[in-house]
């Protein structure tokens, strides 16, 4: 209590010393250690006098020091809740300093005057910042917003010295208690051009604690106005941005800022502007000086956020372009020598970017000349079991699947050993990757023959093919399957390879494709049923006949019909007509019947009728 009783006796004290106009500001000095939250969190009944007492200080003209330290008092005291509540409770208070605010600019503007106002004003709304609140509402009303703008400008008009980067801080943080949960004033701040006001706060940097300060209020505001949807961010500000994610050492700060990018960079010109402004060097940069410190998980969910920000800005096809400069930029070269970190999250990062870079053929060529698929195959060999990490595998069967999309690529990786190393990944039970797999040897074998009868000839893959065909658990497992199996036929057109497929039970597979959803998939099963007919009819009959190839042709046979879709299916029939048990089959499922209509009904398939028409005699024929 000994505090208190002093701090009522200095305020009787002060009364007397601003009658005389005497030692008021020793006073105020002596008040301001006794009113810290820290020192004396309770201070009574002695706030609402003391709030009292400092009214007509702070609009003191003459002396603008004791109207400084008279608000620097004000900002103390509402650190607490009790001298929050005492500011609230007395009426001239919001008033008189809103005159002080708004005379930024002007002759009676102070430049330390302003900034104490502030950050008087901004304590006073702290506990207010995310509920609405009357004292919040009269700042508003007096055109706090745009006076707080303007202080920020005023600011940076007047530099980089101590006053105006003190200014600039409280300034910014009146805006953001200012703004923070209020919806409604999230329009009115951007037509006031508050986007503008906060690149100019960031040009300011970061290389003190006020400025830092700033970049915080910014970053959050930037957060609110973003996630919205009211704005989106700039190239001016991507540029900011940058600069002091650059200079800060503060986490918070970059966790803001990374916030912010993430879900920003999922549009395409924002993209560009973070592509442009030298960000993904940047983090590449920070990430390889950095990680090997990363200890606790805070960090290292930061360090994660960093790398898939890398990733997320690499999705667009400018940003991508641009940051693989034609296999010689920094951010390229930076991603190839992350493939043989030590570092899980850099490596994977590093596998990602490899599959985005591969988005073009002429990146593809590329890439495999300069040797990215021989890494790519390096680090799937260690890593191509169950025990291996999900993520990475994933990320190294997209990459190397779009490596080998262009037909130079594929023998040339097919050499390098891929077959060698993904074909471990089949005992990964895990669907995501097993798509992956599926998507990767069916890319490789288009137009190999040898690699094509190579897996089309190997028990265990046939069996999971197979198998994999019939699975509910994950749809796109299931059509890849069915697919590698088609493709294996068309692009071996081997015997044996054919033989194989029909003692693994892939027949039924194929038959079932038919009648997919995709015409593309209806039209590679019927070329592979046709190719597979032509050589082992005597074999896949009975597989034939079980599946009820016969329905499913009917099945498909309907005016939305393909026109290549029904040119193999003419091919099969063609095919299957030269087995008397076959043709049987198909007769008796009303195939030939089938095939007079649509052709009668389809004029763009008139020029087909003699063929079907000839087909069709065969087929009714004992």
């Amino acid at each position: 209590m000994a505090d208190l009783d002093s701090l009522a006796q200095q305020l009787d004290q002060l009364k007397v010393a601003v009658e005389k106009s005497e030692g008021v500001l020793e006073l105020l000095n002596s008040i301001q250690e006794k009113i810290e939250p820290d020192k004396n969190d309770d201070i009574g009944s002695s706030a609402g006098d003391l709030v009292a007492q400092l009214v007509p200080l702070i609009s003191q003209q003459d002396d603008v020091t004791l109207a400084a330290r008279a608000a620097n008092l004000i900002s103390t005291l509402a650190k607490s809740d009790a001298g929050r509540a005492a500011c609230t409770a007395e009426p001239r208070l919001i008033s008189v300093l809103m005159e002080r605010l708004a005379a930024v600019g002007s002759n009676g503007g102070d430049i330390q005057v302003l900034g104490q106002t502030c950050r008087a004003l901004g304590n006073i709304i702290y506990e207010a910042m995310y509920s609405s609140s009357e004292t919040k509402k009269a700042i508003v009303d007096g055109d706090g917003l745009a006076l707080s703008m303007k202080a920020i400008k005023y600011s940076i008009a007047q530099g980089n010295g101590e006053n105006a980067r003190h200014l600039r801080s409280y300034a910014v943080g009146l805006l953001h208690n200012l703004i923070i949960a209020e919806e409604e004033f999230y329009q009115k701040a951007v037509d006031m051009d508050i986007m503008e006001v906060l690149c100019s706060v960031l040009e300011q940097g970061v290389l003190t604690r006020e400025g830092e300060e700033a970049a915080i209020h910014a970053a959050i505001l930037l957060n609110v106005l973003t996630e919205s949807g009211t704005v989106l961010i700039s190239e001016r500000l991507s540029q900011g941005i940058v600069k002091t994610l650059e200079a800060s050492n503060c986490r918070e700060l970059s966790e803001l800022w990374l916030q912010l990018l993430h879900s920003q960079a999922e549009n395409e010109t924002v993209r560009l502007y973070l592509a442009k402004s030298g960000l993904c060097e940047l983090l590449i940069q920070l990430l390889e000086k950095h990680h090997a410190l990363v200890k606790d998980d805070e960090t290292r969910n930061l360090m994660k956020m960093a790398c898939d920000l890398i990733i997320i800005i690499m999705n667009g096809d400018e940003s991508m372009n641009l940051l693989y400069g034609d296999g010689k930029a920094k951010v390229f070269v930076g991603m190839v020598s992350w493939l043989t970190s030590t570092d899980v999250y850099l490596q994977i990062t590093g596998v990602l970017a490899m599959g985005n870079f591969a988005r073009s053929d002429k990146h593809c060529i590329q890439m495999v000349d300069y040797g990215v698929s021989k890494k790519l195959i390096a680090l799937l060999s260690n890593n191509n079991t169950s025990a291996a990490d999900i993520r990475l595998q994933h990320a190294l069967l997209s990459a190397l699947r779009n490596l080998v999309i262009p037909t130079q690529n594929k023998s040339k990786v097919l050499a390098d050993g891929l077959l060698d190393a993904v074909f471990p990944v089949l005992s990964v039970p895990t669907f995501p990757v097993v798509f992956k797999l599926l998507g990767t040897l069916r890319m490789v074998i288009d137009g190999q023959e040898a690699a094509a009868r190579q897996l089309g000839c190997n028990k265990e893959l046939l069996g999971r093919l197979v198998e994999w065909c019939t699975t509910d658990d994950h749809p796109g497992v299931q059509g890849e399957a069915s697919r590698l199996l088609a493709w294996l036929v068309k692009n071996s057109r081997d015997r044996d390879v054919m033989g194989c497929m029909v003692a693994a039970g892939a027949v039924q597979q194929l038959v079932a494709m038919v009648t997919a959803e995709h015409a593309v998939m209806q039209g590679e099963a019927l070329l592979a049923l046709s190719l597979l007919a032509a050589m082992r009819l005597a074999d896949a009959t009975p597989r034939l006949l079980e599946a009820k190839v016969g329905d499913r042709i009917v099945a498909i046979i309907n005016p939305g019909i393909e026109r290549h879709v029904f040119q193999n299916l003419l091919s099969l029939v063609s095919q299957l007509a030269t087995s008397s048990d076959m043709k049987m089959h198909l007769r008796e499922r009303g195939v030939p019947k089938a095939l007079s209509m649509i052709v009668s009904l389809k004029d763009s398939m008139a020029d087909m009728r003699d063929q079907v028409s000839r087909l069709t005699s065969m087929l009714e024929m004992s």
